[in-house]
């Protein structure tokens, strides 16, 4: 059969049967990319590009034993070590190069993780930022769940990662209800602050802060200037928590670098959920990893605000050492 014949024939298979074929040949039979290319009649270079689009479409994966062990290993020790109720860990044998990449990674153990645990009539409140972006984005199915706002807006905080735009994803994607909140983050004016609090709109979805039974947050980090926070607070406000040590916030609580949760203008200029709601909440979901995020994770840990924890395996060694 001639190499032209050979060509046509295969190129009347869908796509998916020609990935399935290549890799079986490759990895299973061993056979040597020249070989597959004479079978297929086309070039080896053509077959390297069909395992390496093989792989990005998971028509292979890579499974090791030991290492699956050790990932698990990990997370036990550290759900020991900090009392939690979970740890979920990304595997040693994933890389990236920027925290974006890492973001997306914990974003779909993250989705799996909600994917699992979340149950039908749940009341779910999510924070921003964007490792939740990048969660959210990933999610496919869900129970009919309530979403719940956790915080007013800024307009500092990107739309897309934004508390609102989250919140109407998730609910759209699980056929539930959202509960949103148009109001600011924080205002100026004391008397306004307590105006806004009565407003209706505000009642109606803080009303579910006390009843919530799973929050989901990223982790915002003062120490390394990595959190959206600290990027939007007013200078005075920021130089006046960074004089207390402030180390990390969780949704809108502060923490110093001992876990201390720390008084802050939010209190009484801001709206979201309260840290006694925080604590009140049955699961309370922290999402984040990297160097830069390192000791934002420790205090978050330290508060005792989080008993599930979502990270990557070389900050999850560092938090064990």
């Amino acid at each position: 059969m001639t190499k032209q014949k050979k060509n046509s024939r295969w190129q009347a298979y869908d796509s998916c049967y020609i990935y399935s074929l290549v890799v079986r040949r490759y990895f299973a039979e061993m056979k040597t990319k020249i070989e597959i290319a004479e079978e297929l009649g086309i070039s080896r270079f053509k077959v390297a590009r069909l395992i390496d689009e093989a792989i990005h479409q998971d028509y292979v994966r890579f499974i090791f034993p030991k290492q699956q062990a050790m990932d698990d290993e990990i997370a036990g020790n550290l759900r020991e070590k900090y009392h939690l109720d979970a740890a979920e860990v990304l595997s040693v044998a994933e890389s990236w190069s920027t925290q974006d990449e890492l973001n997306h990674k914990l974003g779909a153990i993250a989705a799996i993780y909600l994917g699992e645990t979340l149950k039908e009539g749940m009341k779910l409140g999510i924070a921003w930022g964007r490792v939740l972006s990048s969660t959210v984005s990933q999610l496919t199915t869900l129970p009919p769940l309530d979403v719940v706002q956790l915080s007013g807006v800024h307009p500092g905080i990107e739309f897309s990662q934004g508390p609102i735009d989250l919140i109407h994803k998730i609910a759209a994607l699980s056929h539930g209800k959202a509960h949103p909140m148009y109001v600011p983050m924080w205002v100026d004016d004391e008397g306004l602050a307590v105006k806004l609090a009565g407003d209706q709109a505000v009642l109606d979805t803080q009303q579910y802060y006390p009843q919530l039974d799973v929050v989901i947050t990223g982790i915002g980090a003062w120490k390394s200037g990595s959190s959206s926070l600290c990027n939007i607070f007013p200078p005075a406000w920021r130089e006046s928590l960074l004089k207390q040590d402030i180390a990390a916030d969780i949704c809108i609580s502060l923490v110093n670098s001992q876990g201390d949760v720390l008084d802050s203008p939010m209190d009484r200029l801001g709206f979201g959920i309260s840290t006694e709601q925080l604590r009140k909440t049955q699961t309370v979901i922290g999402v984040a990893g990297g160097e830069e995020k390192f000791d934002g994770i420790v205090a978050s840990l330290k508060s005792g605000l989080l008993n599930v924890l979502i990270t990557d395996f070389d900050t999850a060694v560092k938090l064990l050492d």
